[in-house]
């Protein structure tokens, strides 16, 4: 079988809703089929991206607000850059897990680097012309996300996404 990196940076910070998307089951009273292989992820951390996280679209799953995505062209400040929580995964949970996301929005699959040997990517979309604010029940997700990703306090955790908002 065949392994790559996933880089998850909104909702999939958080294991519990990233997993869903792996095994199946429901996360915020959805439920999610999950890929045809249904092996466990492995964690390998985090790293900052050279791209900048941002909201956009209207997601009826969150309120009808943006989610997250990453730009589609290099942040040169490195105060801008996204984290990215590193889940190894098989190629085919990669392609289930993009299905599952929404090809129409997550248009455009980007490779972010390599770690041990395996390409890190991850898919995001260019609505950079369609920013929309995100819901607080969205945002927290992802708060609960970054505290399992980075085990940061909450000050760090709000001026981390403060940037991006």
């Amino acid at each position: 079988m065949k392994y790559l990196i996933y880089a998850a940076y909104g909702s999939n910070l958080l294991k519990e809703r990233f997993i869903v998307y792996i095994k199946g089951g429901y996360f915020e009273n959805r439920h999610y089929e999950g890929s045809s292989d249904k092996s466990d992820p492995e964690d390998l951390g985090w790293i900052y991206v050279p791209h900048r996280l941002y909201f956009a679209k209207k997601s009826p799953t969150w309120d009808n607000k943006g989610v997250a995505f990453l730009s589609c062209k290099k942040e040169e400040n490195p105060e801008y850059h996204a984290i990215v929580r590193l889940w190894k995964i098989s190629e085919k949970q990669f392609e289930d897990l993009h299905k599952q996301e929404g090809l129409k929005w997550y248009h455009k699959i980007m490779l972010l680097g390599e770690k041990n040997g395996l390409l890190i990517k991850t898919f995001t979309g260019c609505w950079e012309n369609e920013k929309q604010e995100p819901s607080e029940k969205y945002l927290n997700i992802i708060k609960k996300g970054l505290k399992e990703t980075t085990d940061w306090n909450e000050q760090k955790i709000e001026e981390y996404i403060k940037k991006f908002l």
